[in-house]
């Protein structure tokens, strides 16, 4: 049960070619253990296009983040275009709460900007460190 960097270099070589059940009957086929198969498929699967392990974001981090600045959280787990609109649409309802008759936009536009800067950025941050993202 170890991640076989031969074994890790074969698939990265024919991952695009053969389905992940083909490349495991392959290896098989030429007498490498089951196991070590999978854990070095699942090894590559890690290491995404960079070619490393793709970093996990902290939970806690983002939450922070999402609470006090809204958008944070999405510019934390590496949306930095939707932080940044969420960012700005929420400063906009910060202004028009300066004025009777934009706090009735103002009011919901602030909420729902704190609002989706804080629950996307969570649900961004669990898909990042489940590999989804």
């Amino acid at each position: 049960m170890a991640v076989d960097l031969k074994l890790v270099e074969w698939i990265k070589a024919n991952r695009a070619r053969f389905s992940r059940a083909e490349l495991i009957e392959k290896l098989k086929a030429e007498g490498h253990p089951e196991q070590d198969i999978v854990d070095s498929y699942d090894s590559v699967v890690k290491m995404g296009t960079e070619g490393g392990i793709k970093p996990s974001k902290s939970m806690v981090a983002t939450v922070i983040l999402s609470i006090i600045i809204p958008g944070a959280g999405h510019i934390y787990t590496g949306a930095g275009g939707i932080g940044a609109l969420i960012l700005i649409l929420w400063i906009i309802g910060v202004i028009f709460n300066f004025t009777v008759i934009g706090a009735l936009i103002g009011i919901p536009l602030t909420f729902a900007m704190w609002l989706w800067g804080l629950i996307g950025s969570i649900i961004r941050c669990d898909k990042i460190n489940k590999g989804e993202l």
